[in-house]
């Protein structure tokens, strides 16, 4: 699914102050009467990013971040938090990735019981399983009786088909 393209860059950098150390992006013209001018712009929303009200649209800041770093609109491309730590929007954090390459670098689900994405225990076997997802198809790794050997099958192939865009914790 295609993006909506971002604002005129020129708009965004007359109202807009990115500082590249910080990740932090303030205001530099009031956009509103309950605004100040030097504020941290945008808002932290429920899904732990933080988005910026500009021009009665919605933008996630780490989009208008590298928009404003770069000079290009990510458009179809996702801006991916090589941390994953979806606040801090340092320069050097931020990289375009396809949803796929995204994806490689997200958690585990909330009903993860192994603590590792891709391992889980097989109640029916007895034993721990691991499995990687690779362009859309699920590539069963193994079974193994100790947890710690399926994490590490699982990273094994994280670096082999993942490469830099796996997760690094």
């Amino acid at each position: 699914m295609k993006a909506k393209a971002l604002p005129p860059l020129e708009e965004l950098k007359e109202v807009l102050d990115y500082n590249p150390d910080t990740g932090i992006l303030t205001w530099t013209k009031k956009p509103c009467k309950n605004i100040e001018i030097g504020q941290e712009a945008g808002s932290l929303k429920p899904n732990g990013y933080r988005h910026i009200q500009f021009k009665r649209e919605r933008w996630h800041t780490n989009r208008l971040v590298y928009y404003m770093y770069h000079g290009i609109d990510p458009l179809e491309k996702e801006v991916d938090h090589i941390n994953r730590n979806r606040l801090d929007n340092r320069i050097e954090n931020l990289r375009l990735v396809t949803p796929s390459q995204n994806l490689m670098n997200s958690g585990s689900y909330k009903n993860n019981t192994s603590g590792f994405k891709g391992v889980y225990w097989d109640k029916i076997k007895k034993n721990w399983r691991t499995l990687i997802i690779v362009n859309g198809k699920r590539i069963q790794l193994g079974s193994f009786i100790n947890k710690e050997d399926a994490i590490k099958a699982r990273k094994e192939a994280e670096i082999k088909y993942f490469g830099d865009f796996r997760r690094r914790d």
